[in-house]
């Protein structure tokens, strides 16, 4: 694992940390003329939660090939939105005491590097987060993940990545690490569950119960049974 640290938690920004869903829309709605790929009507919000990430790009008709050009111009457009945009309830209390229970804290994200650290300055809470990566392939986290394990050194049995969405969960899973989903992000948390991640987060205080429980040496399965099955 990282240095000396208990555990390494690696966490997805937009959904997970920050909530940036509505302004996330209104971009790729305005992307959508460029790009030429379905616009989201509000009536279907709902439909999309349950897509998995690989469903919703087929759902939108975009082309694979044209993702790392949008992810470049809406890291663009969002710029001037992220100071704005709101924390989840007692994200910044929570990330406060995983650092204080000595996990290492890190970000690998789709947005920009450049943004996220703007938004957690903002929060007064970027001195908590050891490193933030991001990827420029909407599919890509799963190797920015193994270069992130392999430049900090992480014991894959005691590293996590927390997402909101299924790309999230299937990345962490390739690179065989546990995964957190966390339920008040993107995708809805039955589309979640299909997926199998380790263990499921209807609140961020949950993240905190199932470090806390582990430290305590409660068998992961057990932990499981709580957090994953109460939720189908």
């Amino acid at each position: 694992m990282h240095a000396d640290k208990k555990f390494n938690l690696i966490f997805d920004f937009d959904g997970t940390l920050v909530d940036s869903f509505c302004v996330a829309v209104q971009k790729l709605n305005i992307l959508a003329d460029e790009f030429n790929f379905r616009k989201i009507n509000p009536t279907e919000i709902d439909k999309l939660k349950s897509l998995t990430s690989r469903a919703l790009i087929k759902y939108l008709k975009i082309p694979l090939y044209k993702l790392p050009g949008i992810l470049s111009k809406a890291r663009g457009y969002v710029r001037d939105d992220i100071p704005a945009l709101s924390t989840f309830i007692d994200i910044p209390e929570v990330l406060t005491e995983l650092h204080h229970l000595d996990c290492c804290l890190g970000i690998l994200t789709s947005n920009s590097s450049e943004n996220v650290a703007l938004w957690l300055e903002r929060y007064k809470i970027r001195h908590l987060f050891d490193f933030i990566y991001e990827e420029s392939n909407y599919f890509g986290k799963k190797q920015i993940l193994k270069k992130i394990m392999k430049s900090h050194k992480m014991n894959s049995s005691h590293t996590f990545y927390i997402g909101d969405e299924t790309r999230d969960v299937d990345a962490a899973q390739k690179c065989d690490i546990n995964s957190i989903a966390v339920s008040w992000g993107f995708n809805s948390e039955e589309i979640l569950v299909l997926s199998k991640p380790n263990y499921i987060a209807k609140t961020p205080k949950d993240i905190l119960t199932i470090i806390n429980k582990l430290k305590i040496k409660l068998a992961p399965h057990e932990l499981e049974k709580i957090l994953v099955v109460e939720t189908i």
